[in-house]
């Protein structure tokens, strides 16, 4: 899963350095990733729980339009930095999956998030097919982020 650099060393008294030294630095790379996708899914749900459902049960429907035209692409962008984040620790330290996996998930949070002033317009002009197929992208885009980012936790903690 690591990849690994070369020893330090050719002195065997320091091989043992260097083992415990890669195992700390794999441990720091697996939880450093884990969270970082431990932070998608946890936005992801809080958005999909806790703010979608709420939203048009306390607010007018024209706040709640408001509202979401300012929370959404602030959600897509706040995911697309942790994929990012993802890509960086992929690249720098995992197997070139790990780094498809994040490039995927950042590809996807960026689209999300360039897509919203297109469904807010659509919405605007009362484009109804164009404001359905751009809502139902997101929800597709969002489930795919949560999907991917619980198989790469799973994977890291099997490799």
């Amino acid at each position: 899963m690591i990849r690994r650099p070369p020893r330090s060393t050719l002195d065997r008294s320091s091989a043992a350095s260097d083992v415990y030294k890669r195992q700390i630095m794999d441990t720091i790379v697996v939880i450093l990733l884990s969270i970082t996708y431990s932070l998608i899914i946890g936005i992801i749900f809080a958005q999909a729980l806790l703010t979608a459902p709420v939203v048009f049960k306390v607010l007018d429907n024209e706040t709640a339009s408001k509202f979401l035209r300012r929370i959404f692409p602030r959600y897509y962008l706040i995911i697309f930095l942790f994929c990012l984040l993802a890509v960086l620790i992929s690249y720098l330290f995992l197997e070139r999956s790990f780094l498809i996996m994040a490039a995927i998930n950042s590809s996807l949070a960026f689209i999300g998030y360039i897509i919203i002033p297109m469904t807010n317009s659509a919405r605007d002009r009362s484009w109804d097919r164009l404001f359905t197929f751009f809502h139902r992208l997101s929800v597709y885009i969002t489930i795919s982020i949560f999907i991917f980012s619980i198989t790469e936790i799973v994977r890291i903690s099997l490799a």
